[in-house]
């Protein structure tokens, strides 16, 4: 028995960790302020609760401690025992002669007794040997140690336990159900799914154990659904819908507190597309969005499209109706310059035929004068007829004897030319 001081580090399940300045000295099973039973190299013992504030606590041995004291050895020696020889006395000598004195008797050596059975042997390895422990200082009677000890707390801790009424929490919000049995003694309790803190929005569907009288040290399991009466607050209207979920998984709500309806009957794939038409008794009613975005957008491209190929189709006709004038107007042109040209042709060619004409009646007169000249040239009389070039290019001839050019040509624009007379 004795006293200790050292630190502990808590593993959970009253299972502790000691520490020393060498490390880890031992394990102690048993929560704190209620007797526990320790383990280490230095032995299995039990201990009494720690004395708050100190860390100091009484703790007896159950086992023996393995730690032998090895016999003594005897002691070898290697040289004989020689006993002590008495020798006589010796007598005043003088300086002339000396007497050597003999032993008497003979002691013989006292006999060595024998060596023990572990000790026996070469000189190098006497006294190595170890003696064999006892059973009770084996493994396996340590564990049983333990075994029994860790059994005998259990029957101390349950014996020990108050009873306690667990009441029918179905109902009620966790955070009432946990008051409740925390008044009722209850304090190892579990709750499925976790709240996430939000204790007072989870309400408790099932419990196990049902209500009844047990064990204050018993567990017990809360099994509990999220209160959707807030639904519509956090899910509100033209929200988006991975917004309003991620919103829902921040308040503890989970996929199957909940369900999603959309307005057509479609599938919500991706709920960025989607906007909140409403919410409440766990449902969620949602329109396709980004489909509507898109089909107005397809409708607006549809009729941007519509337009320009009315546009393109009126500025295609009216190119095509100015080409058409542009064509009337050059065929127009063209005949007109050809007109002009064909009108500037004959002109040139009536002109040159009436050039022609007039050098051919020219050339006519000039040999009808020459022949007038010759045939009135001999007599020398002026009896023969008169001829001349008109204008329109006929050739008139007057009377035989005709004094002059009077009255001729007058209903051919007059005379171009005189040629004399014939």
């Amino acid at each position: 028995m004795g006293f200790r001081i050292r630190k502990s580090i808590s593993l959970g399940k009253g299972i502790r960790l000691n520490l020393g300045k060498n490390g880890i000295t031992s394990v102690s099973f048993g929560k704190r302020g209620a007797p526990h039973v320790t383990v280490g190299k230095n032995g299995t013992r039990v201990g009494t609760p720690v004395i708050p504030g100190t860390g100091i606590s009484y703790e007896a041995r159950l086992d023996k401690s393995s730690r032998k004291t090895e016999p003594k050895r005897p002691v070898m020696n290697r040289q004989p025992i020689r006993p002590k020889t008495p020798m006589r006395p010796i007598p005043a000598a003088d300086s002339r002669q000396t007497q050597v004195l003999t032993p008497v008797s003979v002691i013989p050596p006292s006999p060595v007794p024998p060596m023990p059975n572990g000790y026996a042997g070469g000189g190098g390895n006497r006294g190595s040997h170890k003696m064999k422990k006892p059973w009770y200082g084996r493994w396996w009677a340590i564990l049983l140690y333990v075994l029994l000890a860790f059994i005998l707390l259990c029957i101390v801790v349950y014996a020990t336990t108050p009873n306690g009424e667990i009441p029918d929490m179905t109902g009620q919000t966790v955070a009432a159900a946990k008051a409740e049995l925390n008044n009722a003694g209850f304090d190892n309790i579990t709750v499925k799914p976790e709240t996430k803190g939000g204790d007072d929005k989870w309400k408790v569907e099932s419990q196990d154990p049902i209500s009844g009288e047990f064990k204050t040290s018993t567990p017990i399991t809360l099994t509990v659904k999220r209160d959707n009466s807030d639904l519509a607050d956090i899910a509100k209207k033209d929200m988006r819908l991975d917004t309003v979920i991620t919103a829902l998984k921040h308040a503890g709500y989970s996929s199957s507190d909940y369900v999603i309806e959309s307005d057509t009957g479609k599938t919500v794939e991706k709920p960025s597309d989607w906007i909140v038409l409403s919410a409440g008794n766990g449902v969620i009613k949602v329109h396709d969005k980004a489909a509507e975005e898109a089909k107005a957008k397809s409708e607006a491209k549809a009729e941007a499209e519509k337009k320009k190929a009315e546009a393109e189709k009126k500025e295609a006709e009216a190119e095509k109706k100015e080409a058409e004038e542009a064509a009337k107007k050059a065929e127009e042109e063209k005949a007109a310059k050809e007109q002009a040209e064909q009108q500037r042709a004959a002109e040139e060619e009536a002109l040159r035929q009436a050039q022609l004409q007039a050098e051919q009646q020219q050339q006519a007169q000039q040999q009808q004068q020459q022949q007038q000249q010759q045939a009135t040239s001999p007599s020398g009389n002026g009896s023969g007829s008169l001829i001349a070039i008109c204008s329109d290019g006929t050739q008139a001839v007057s009377a035989p004897g005709a004094p002059n050019y009077r009255g001729m040509c007058s209903g051919h624009g007059g005379i171009a030319q005189k040629l004399g007379r014939q």
